[in-house]
């Protein structure tokens, strides 16, 4: 019995082993993770319902210590790096900091999803009821649909570096932005179906076929949208909350050096809702039969193939039967969770920029209070620094002022400041000089007619040595002031 307890640890050392070595290192694709995950989903569905769950509840768990250690080594900058530029200017390495931040937040969604998956139809499993109400199953969809978009924008996002998915990830928090997203994406996807055609490539199978899940999300986000033109309470509640929760998760959890851009999309969200809700109630007559016609030609099939026409006459009968003062109620409700959402996020934003800034601060602040630097921690001091948005120009003068050895830029040497470094109150490094350009070369001028001089030589005078060498020395000294004048009598 001893040797098979002995043979069975042995056994599941090796992989135990391999498991926590994986559990350590860092994400080397979200695909393969993905996958698997799925996979063992797929398998945990087609079991009873708690058994599924109990079996994939130590794979969750698995990937969720996984995520932890690489949220750890991403909050200790362990994939940041610092490069120096053509110039020389310090500027901060980020590509396997995102690729680790992207990959993180993939897998965490797909294991979090299949989870709260099983968790509900283990849940209906004991309470039927529910689902025979089939009232809690619509806004669960809804709200999976709206998280689901959310976080897979927020992945592609710190995926490619992308300005323009960074702001879809900032409008793309209520359910109806996310149907007009899916519904231009159809939209363009049809068009580009059309063109192939043209071409005579055959792409309306390719359409139906390879695309049918977005009409699925069409009729989803279709009667989500239903319930927001009937201006249902719960729905325009939860867009409020929704919209709030998901800007505050957003502004909170993206890098630092991230913090300038979004805050610049914040700002035309809310300058943008402003402007379009206080347009609306001069418009609302003339904007509510544009409304009315686009409807009527989504519902027709006339904006493309990709657009579900059940799911677009069902949005035109609702708007049908509107008024001015209906629109206008609309658009207020449509407008309220971005004002609400960019308000909290913009303080959010705030606040984590004057805490980067008291960090950059306190590193500067420790090396005047000691005196002296770690030279061991002074590489991670300075990373942490450049991270926190810190100046390159007071880190060196910083170190300067406690005697640090740190090179001079060049050229080195006081200058006015320009007009848009005085307002802004960012130094910038000064252009190269360049050489001065040589005068043409001219024959020098005829040397005048000197009276003859007796020679000065210490041999033929009979004088000391030294008194000779001294003579010599004036004469070389006035030829050379006579060819450094050549240029100058050359330019008159």
């Amino acid at each position: 019995m001893s040797r098979f307890a002995t043979s069975m640890k042995s056994a599941l050392r090796a992989p135990a082993r391999r498991l926590v070595a994986w559990v350590r290192a860092p994400f080397a694709s979200l695909y393969r993770v993905a996958a698997a995950v799925l996979a063992a989903g797929a398998v945990c569905l087609a079991l009873p319902p708690w058994v599924g769950l109990l079996l994939f509840a130590p794979v969750a768990a698995v990937v969720g210590v996984k995520v932890a250690h690489a949220v750890r080594a991403v909050t200790s900058l362990c994939y940041v790096g610092v490069a120096e530029n053509r110039e020389g200017h310090p500027s901060l390495d980020v590509r396997r900091d995102l690729l680790q931040r992207s990959r993180a937040l993939g897998a965490a969604s797909v294991a979090a999803g299949v989870a709260v998956l099983l968790a509900v139809r283990a849940a209906l499993a004991v309470f039927p009821g529910l689902a025979e109400d089939g009232v809690l199953a619509p806004y669960l969809a809804f709200t999976a649909v709206l998280l689901g978009g959310f976080l897979l924008f927020y992945t592609l996002a710190l995926r490619f570096d992308s300005s323009v998915l960074r702001g879809l990830t900032s409008i793309a928090v209520t359910l109806p932005v996310f149907f007009i997203v899916v519904a231009v994406a159809s939209i363009l996807l049809s068009w580009a179906m059309d063109v192939l055609a043209g071409l005579g490539v055959p792409a309306e199978g390719l359409l139906q076929g390879g695309f049918a899940w977005l009409y699925e999300m069409q009729r989803l986000l279709g009667a989500a949208v239903g319930y927001f033109l009937k201006q249902d309470t719960l729905i325009v509640g939860v867009s409020i909350v929704a919209a709030a929760l998901l800007l505050l998760l957003y502004t909170y959890s993206v890098p630092l050096y991230w913090l300038r851009s979004v805050s610049r999309w914040l700002k035309g969200i809310g300058v943008a809702a402003a402007a379009f809700g206080a347009a609306v109630i001069v418009f609302a007559g003339v904007w509510l039969a544009d409304v009315q016609h686009l409807a009527e030609q989504g519902a027709a099939g006339h904006l493309g193939a990709g657009l579900d026409a059940g799911v677009a006459s069902s949005q035109a009968q609702a708007i049908a039967q509107y008024r001015s003062d209906d629109l206008v109620a609309l658009i207020k409700a449509f407008v309220l969770p971005y004002t609400v959402g960019v308000f909290v996020a913009n303080g959010v934003v705030a606040w984590r920029k004057g805490r980067a800034k008291q960090t950059a601060d306190g590193i500067l602040d420790g090396f005047a209070a000691a005196g002296h630097v770690d030279e061991a921690a002074l590489s991670g001091q300075r990373k942490r620094y450049l991270y926190c948005g810190g100046s390159p120009t007071l880190w060196d003068i910083a170190l300067r002022s406690i005697g640090h050895d740190v090179p001079l830029p060049h050229p080195f040497a006081p200058r006015k400041l320009t007009l848009k470094e005085r307002l802004t109150g960012v130094l910038e490094d000064p252009p190269p000089e360049r050489a001065p350009e040589q005068p043409p070369e001219q024959p020098p001028d005829p040397p005048a007619e000197q009276p003859a001089a007796p020679p000065l030589s210490s041999a033929s005078s009979g004088l000391p040595d030294e008194v000779g060498m001294h003579a010599d020395f004036k004469a070389d000294h006035a030829e050379g002031r006579t060819k450094r004048n050549e240029p100058r009598r050359a330019l008159r």
